[in-house]
């Protein structure tokens, strides 16, 4: 492989690499051909020959017999990439940008699970551990902190690409490129700034649609290499694939409860029950769509990719309820929701005509869920409800008891309210964004949850009073201003009371009262 790019010339090898060793025989030549080092070898001895291999191919254009058939052909992919062998790896997320990428990572909430499995091997053995996203953006790092010390200079950090594509030959990017396990030990590496580092990686997949989701790496200095880090890492990864697939079964089962609920409701015709992965988990009649159909992006009327005309509806968690056009009955609406939550400790919820009073807690789960119509996944939800990093079992046991109460019309993945809302404090937002000030007012019952401590509510509540306030002293509408003056919301305003007397003509009545008013405010003040 030559340094400036070329490939190496399949039929010319070279031995020289191999000169002055006992045993020229890489690692894979005894064992498996992912595995970097051999537990019988010395490492310090097998990663200066490596350099020197490393040498002969970026320098001279030479294939070392000793290199491993995937590492050359790494190498080559890396050479016709034109990559920079000693650059560093490129950051691509700036440090919110990662913790948001993070936060929606679908192994995200198992990450307290690998660091317990990981933690032997990162602490005693001064590695440290990374998560790759499936592009190989770096979103996490944990470990020995003089290990993870050494992942500034050559960039293998939270918010860094490393790609075969980014940076060359190494664990996360192989991984990545053969869907396989692997180790890379030091100049096995095609980027000289990790010749030092010997490293062991496995692919994620998602249990349903078997996409790789991101790769699970465990890193460190090239003397303490061992096969068996390759076998740790592959293990933890299944661990999470299995643990991947428990969830997903018990979110099948919670979309089939749901299905069969909507099925009693009416729906005629052939229907169909498809989840996220494109998995067909129940259908009616039996077998009429298949095992296996492409998702529809969209709800309403759909052409799947079997050419079959169908209407998609959302049922939540990324599921869809599909029925063939034609069918006898159309499909059913969705639940309405109404919340109430202006002026009042507790929203007030009517689920499709039925009026009930939410507890405190669910009272700010169901606002911001209004407020957020796109949906919170639970780390999400739980950071807004309690300002740090709660355990994923305190927000899945808040949803569980509202799920009760909600029923469909609480959506998964994420939670979101998977229904036709409306609610006093968005409608309140609307009014006053149609320039409808008097309308907006009269709906305008107090402020939102007046008693929630909840920051992203509080924010709402003092934004959507300000917005109100602003609108009704800037209108110069005096019946406006008297309406405002005697609510709640604007009785102890002096500023409203006052701007009110000068656009009260002389003559009339309420100039007394509202003076009078001024007094008291002017003595409370």
């Amino acid at each position: 492989m030559a340094a400036n790019g070329d490939r190496v010339p399949p039929a010319v090898v070279a031995t020289a690499a191999g000169h002055g060793h006992r045993d020229t025989r890489g690692p894979a030549d005894r064992h498996s051909p992912w595995v970097g080092i051999d537990a019988q070898v010395d490492p310090v001895r097998w990663a200066r020959l490596l350099r020197r291999a490393h040498e002969l191919a970026l320098e001279k254009g030479v294939r070392p017999s000793i290199l491993r058939e995937l590492v050359v052909r790494s190498w080559r992919r890396a050479a016709g990439a034109r990559l920079d062998p000693d650059a560093v790896a490129p950051r691509v997320l700036d440090r919110e940008a990662t913790q948001r990428a993070l936060v929606g990572h679908p192994v995200a909430h198992l990450l307290p699970m690998i660091q317990t499995m990981l933690t032997e091997a990162t602490e005693d053995a001064r590695n440290f551990a990374v998560l790759s996203d499936a592009r190989g953006v770096l979103l996490w790092s944990y470990g020995d902190p003089k290990a993870l010390s050494i992942a500034t200079a050559p960039g293998f950090l939270p918010g860094h690409l490393c790609s075969e594509e980014a940076v060359g030959t190494n664990a996360v990017g192989t991984a990545l490129e053969l869907d396989h396990p692997v180790q890379i030990f030091s100049a096995e590496h095609f980027n000289r700034r990790l010749h030092g580092w010997t490293c062991a990686a496995a692919p994620i997949h998602d249990p349903e649609s078997h996409r790789v989701l991101g790769v699970l790496d465990i890193s460190g200095d090239f003397r303490t290499g061992h096969p068996h880090s390759l076998s740790l890492v592959s293990a933890v990864a299944r661990v999470v694939e299995g643990e991947l697939a428990r969830e997903a079964a018990l979110r099948n089962e919670r979309l089939k409860a749901a299905y069969l609920e909507h099925m009693t409701r009416g729906i005629k015709g052939r229907s169909a029950l498809v989840n996220g992965a494109g998995r067909v988990l129940a259908s009616s009649p039996r077998g009429w769509l298949g095992p296996q159909v492409e998702v529809p992006a969209d709800r309403g009327r759909v052409v799947l990719a079997t050419g079959v005309e169908a209407f998609a509806e959302p049922l939540g968690e990324g599921a869809r309820i599909l029925w063939q056009a034609g069918s006898r009955r159309r499909p059913p609406r969705r639940p309405r929701i109404q919340i109430e939550a202006l002026g009042r400790r507790h929203a007030g919820i009517s689920l499709d005509g039925g009026p009930d009073e939410l507890t405190p807690r669910h009272s700010d789960i169901v606002v911001l869920l209004a407020l957020n119509r796109a949906g919170l996944n639970g780390r999400e939800l739980g950071a807004l409800l309690y300002g740090a990093d709660p355990p994923p079992v305190t927000v899945r046991a808040e949803m569980s008891r509202l799920r009760r109460f909600l029923g469909p019309a609480l959506g998964h993945g994420p939670y979101r309210l998977a229904a036709e809302l409306r609610a006093d404090f968005a409608e309140v937002q609307r009014l006053l964004e149609r320039g409808d000030v008097r309308g907006a007012l009269r709906r305008y019952r107090g402020p939102l949850l007046p008693d929630s401590r909840v920051p992203a509510i509080a924010e709402a509540r003092s934004r959507l009073h300000a917005e109100l306030r602003s609108c009704v002293l800037g209108g110069g509408d005096a019946a406006v201003l008297y309406e405002w003056t005697c609510s709640s919301a604007g009785r102890d305003d002096r500023e409203a009371h006052r701007r009110l007397l000068e656009l009260l003509d002389a003559g009339d009545a309420r100039r007394e009262l509202i003076g009078r008013r001024l007094e008291v405010l002017g003595v409370r003040g």
